[in-house]
């Protein structure tokens, strides 16, 4: 698309030189800004396609090319490529919309009073339940922590209550304030698997900030293999598991393999010892999200 180029830069006022078709000084296109209808939508349509073609460029290299994109953005080369936080950021937003989207919502029972679709899972502290107490009142709640004669201490008391509100909460409640904690709890798992990464293969990074662009390319993957097995309804499905464990670990080989261009049986011990430390963490950040989800509720 031809336009006719300015002496100055509309922008900064830079005086253009011949051979400039962006302005050097603050990057802005040589080119009239004022433009007929026509010209506008096409100059749309070519930054749309080209942002496409990005898209497209970075997620077939995150797929097919395991290791690619990190190669790529640690030596420099990352014009053509979404930045790896901007690429994790809308691969996570699409996974988390998807999974609040498929998430049963709460149910409301106008029979006998409004009541909510009941929490299924049966919490328990210091031998109360939830689900011993879910169809309880106030005062039969109270009255039952006096008849097992449970000291009222502010920790005590602190933890009831929480019970007595997850026992009353619905299960859609519960499981959506999961699921925007775990949104959180990724972030603290990515500096954490970078960390891992950093210790394993020290000796091949020169910065911590390597082995975190591995991360954030490794957790765009996976969000973005979660968000395909949403989309065809495989959550529900043992199937969910199965490409979990097979897949994930084998893309994490391939990675630190193309990565670090160290032996097969050397990447494939630190890719176990990774794995088994990442999971130990996960488990971790998980009962302790699990833990927040139920004192916020």
């Amino acid at each position: 698309m031809a336009h006719n180029k300015l002496p100055f830069c509309s922008n900064c006022n830079y005086q253009f030189k011949d051979a400039d078709n962006f302005c050097p000084v603050c990057g802005q296109k040589n080119h009239e800004t004022k433009i007929p209808l026509r010209h506008f939508f096409e100059e749309f349509i070519e930054h749309t396609f080209h942002l496409d073609s990005k898209i497209f460029i970075t997620l077939k290299a995150l797929i097919f090319s395991p290791g690619k994109l990190s190669i790529e953005y640690n030596n420099g080369k990352r014009v053509k490529y979404f930045t790896p936080l901007r690429l994790y950021i809308l691969i996570s937003f699409l996974f988390f919309f998807l999974l609040n989207l498929l998430t049963p919502k709460s149910t409301e029972n106008l029979k006998n009073g409004v009541s909510k679709e009941k929490f299924s899972l049966n919490f328990s502290f210091n031998g109360v339940t939830t689900r011993e107490i879910s169809r309880l009142n106030e005062a039969q709640f109270d009255s039952l922590l006096t008849e097992r004669k449970i000291e009222r201490t502010s920790y005590n008391t602190f933890m009831f209550n929480q019970l007595y509100k997850i026992s009353n909460s619905s299960r859609s409640e519960f499981i959506h304030s999961l699921i925007k904690n775990i949104s959180y709890m990724m972030f603290l798992l990515m500096p954490g698997f970078a960390l891992l990464i950093f210790l394993m293969y020290k000796r091949k990074m020169e910065y911590y900030t390597e082995g975190f662009i591995v991360s954030v390319h490794s957790h765009s993957f996976l969000f973005l293999l979660f968000s395909i097995m949403l989309l065809l309804g495989l959550q529900k499905t043992i199937f969910f598991l199965l490409i979990t464990i097979i897949v994930v670990p084998l893309y994490n080989f391939f990675m630190l393999k193309k990565i670090f261009q160290q032996k097969i049986l050397t990447t494939l011990l630190k890719t176990f010892l990774i794995g088994i430390l990442y999971l130990l963490l996960l488990v971790l950040l998980f009962s302790t999200t699990v833990i927040i989800s139920i004192v916020m509720v």
